[in-house]
């Protein structure tokens, strides 16, 4: 599998599209179609930005805070590895408990964040793009795949009803269980990337001088 194909599949698998269907379905019940579109649209086009963002300026961010690419690796691997883990086991509570609040925008709030651009996301986007593994050529292609995957959400959501009666709710739930499986594998690769890229870097050998005093 290439590099950029793996990239593509982490992250769709971690975004989810066919996973998000029912927390939309259920988020925006009482909503009438046109209604429903304009979430779904305000929620991809939020989403993107968020992502986006973390594209182009999450290695800044890390080289601020002067945290290398191995730590980042391992610690990024764990935390999109439990996310897979809560994927296969908690899938129904995950949706019972993301619900919307009064006074806030749907679209926005569970939807765009935590729903489709969530952290584990964030983490992904930032370890597809690091320096060394992603050119600038390979970071524009990571954003026209990002865009695609949200293209595919905003499908997904628009047929939201006609996916829900075909799949049934058995079937969503397996089918981003599936996803789980396989995003915890890919997760527990780059943890042993990280690991990997760590202990073959060429560590810093203190260098000692002694002074010779001058011949008599």
């Amino acid at each position: 599998m290439t590099s950029l194909a793996q990239d593509a599949i982490t992250l769709f698998v971690v975004i989810d599209p066919v996973g998000t269907v029912p927390l939309f379905l259920s988020l925006t019940r009482h909503l009438d179609p046109l209604a429903r579109r304009y979430v779904a649209t305000r929620c991809v086009m939020a989403s993107g930005i968020v992502l986006l963002m973390f594209l182009v300026l999450g290695h800044g961010l890390l080289g601020a805070l002067g945290i290398g690419i191995p730590a980042f690796r391992l610690a990024g691997g764990i935390v999109v590895f439990l996310f897979g883990l809560q994927m296969i086991f908690e899938t129904e509570q995950k949706n019972k408990t993301a619900h919307g609040e009064s006074g806030h925008d749907l679209a926005i709030f569970p939807l765009a964040f935590p729903a489709v651009a969530g952290p584990a996301a964030m983490l992904t986007v930032i370890l597809v793009s690091e320096p060394g593994h992603s050119t600038l050529l390979g970071r524009v292609v990571i954003g026209f795949v990002l865009a695609g995957i949200l293209g595919v959400v905003w499908l997904m959501f628009l047929l939201a009803e006609p996916i829900q009666r075909l799949l049934g709710r058995a079937g969503a739930n397996l089918i981003s269980r599936v996803l789980g499986m396989l995003l915890a594998a890919l997760a527990a690769q780059t943890a042993l990337d990280g690991l990997t890229q760590f202990f073959q870097a060429p560590k810093e050998v203190p260098v000692v001088t002694v002074e010779t005093p001058p011949p008599r």
